[in-house]
């Protein structure tokens, strides 16, 4: 059987994009996030723009680098509450203490936000900030979801090439076919893909 690519909706930052309103505890996390203090938001907020894998909604398939500058310039001046990786926890102590009863980082996978099944499938949150929207690849093959993702950096010479890469696999849950996986990637990287029953109502 040959493997079909899932596709994924390209959304805002998670915190400024209402789809993901209803993400479980997604008021609570938040909450603890915007009680740093202002510095430590910006520096986040500069930090996970800075990274290679940054992609923000206006920069995605778009070639007029007019408009481009315009929307950057924009977009910078405008600061954004970004979602907390792992290693953020430490800057903040509150959420750090309450990760456990959140549900995040349940597990020492830096790149495992949260895993959570039920009786009509599964809901798995990734950080993938370190890779481009085009890097990611999702695809279903024999009732398993496979997620991967690969990013290349060559050195200005072309001597040194650094490759990073994961791969997961899922098996799609008892009655969940292909047609009710729904992924959606946040401009700042989280990818969260639902596997659930009657998913495909839902697109």
């Amino acid at each position: 059987m040959t493997s079909e690519k899932l596709p994924v909706t390209l959304r805002d930052y998670f915190f400024h994009d209402p789809h993901f309103f209803s993400w479980d505890n997604y008021d609570k996390v938040k909450d603890h996030v915007s009680k740093m203090s202002g510095d430590m938001l910006k520096s986040f907020d500069h930090h996970v723009r800075s990274m290679t894998g940054y992609s923000p909604m206006h920069m995605i398939d778009t070639d007029e680098s007019a408009t481009k500058d315009k929307e950057v310039a924009k977009t910078e001046d405008k600061q954004m509450t970004v979602f907390p990786r792992h290693w953020m926890l430490p800057s903040i102590p509150s959420l750090k203490e309450a990760s456990q009863a959140l549900g995040l980082y349940m597990e020492d996978d830096k790149e495992l936000v949260r895993f959570q099944e039920d009786k009509d499938g599964f809901v798995l949150t990734l950080d993938t900030h370190m890779y481009r929207p085009s890097e990611l690849h999702l695809t279903v093959k024999d009732g398993q979801v496979n997620i991967s993702g690969k990013h290349e950096e060559r050195s200005q010479d072309g001597k040194k090439v650094t490759i990073r890469q994961f791969q997961r696999m899922y098996s799609l849950p008892e009655g969940v076919t292909k047609e009710d996986v729904v992924t959606n990637l946040s401009a700042d990287g989280v990818l969260v893909v639902t596997a659930k029953k009657g998913g495909a109502s839902k697109k």
